[in-house]
């Protein structure tokens, strides 16, 4: 994850102020920092990949289960059960 540079201060508005008729009118300006910004196409690619990582390992955890099946058949054949 990258550091926040000092001029990437997430949360803080800058504030205008101006005169009209006499009163006092305060405008506030959220900003977002640039380096933070994210796009869907970076969310959307992490996803997949983080997807194909499951599947493969489901496809491990399936082939482990049948590695432990067949090795409590041959440690069962050894005993003479």
């Amino acid at each position: 994850m990258m550091a926040p540079k000092k001029n990437d201060m997430s949360g803080v508005s800058q504030t205008s102020v101006s005169l009209m008729n006499g009163e006092k009118i305060q405008q506030t300006f959220h900003r977002r920092p640039v380096g933070l910004t994210i796009t869907v196409e970076k969310i959307d690619r992490v996803l997949t990949d983080v997807h194909a990582q499951i599947e493969d390992l489901r496809r491990h955890r399936i082939s482990l289960g049948r590695v432990r099946v067949q090795l409590a058949g041959m440690e069962a054949k050894w005993r003479g059960e």
